[in-house]
């Protein structure tokens, strides 16, 4: 087959890209905030995403204290930017409890997505990627999916349908 007749590269959107088993939480320990920012982080450490969670979750308090990181509509991406991180990492939780998290809509949170990244000056995928998270999660069918799926397959090809839909 030449070159010309093979079919052209299909790119992966982003967040399909960072969707990884051992980075998900099927239902968090705690409804505190401050706890589940250090419960989605020690998940992090446990995948080897860092080797200093209390660093990154430093960075995640510090970020989160210059404003709500939750959305509303029961959404939540903390996010921050850490040395002690070698490769941009998201962790998805969910809590059918919910979680206050200041959110401007005053509902609780059900789905966090905690994104963490080595601080690269332009680096235009974190911010790609938490306007894909907002993108794939903004109607309120596809939320539910997520809350009620049995596993983490299913929130896999649920995220990616939605996003590329």
């Amino acid at each position: 087959m030449s070159p010309a007749t093979l079919s052209p590269t299909v790119e992966i959107p982003l967040l399909q890209q960072h969707l990884r088993k051992a980075l998900f939480i099927s239902e968090l320990r705690t409804k505190r905030k401050s706890s589940v920012l250090e419960e989605m982080v020690a998940v992090l450490a446990t995948a080897d995403a860092t080797r200093h969670p209390e660093g990154v979750l430093d960075a995640v308090r510090r970020r989160e204290a210059l404003g709500s990181t939750g959305l509303g509509k029961g959404i939540a991406v903390p996010h921050a930017r850490s040395t002690l991180i070698t490769e941009r990492s998201m962790v998805i939780a969910r809590s059918s409890k919910g979680i206050d998290f200041n959110s401007p809509d005053g509902l609780p949170t059900h789905l966090c997505f905690l994104i963490v990244a080595p601080p690269l000056e332009r680096d235009p995928v974190y911010l790609n990627l938490v306007a894909e998270i907002v993108r794939a999660v903004r109607l309120a069918k596809t939320r539910q999916r997520l809350l009620d799926a049995p596993d983490f397959g299913t929130v896999r090809r649920t995220l990616i349908e939605a996003a590329n839909g």
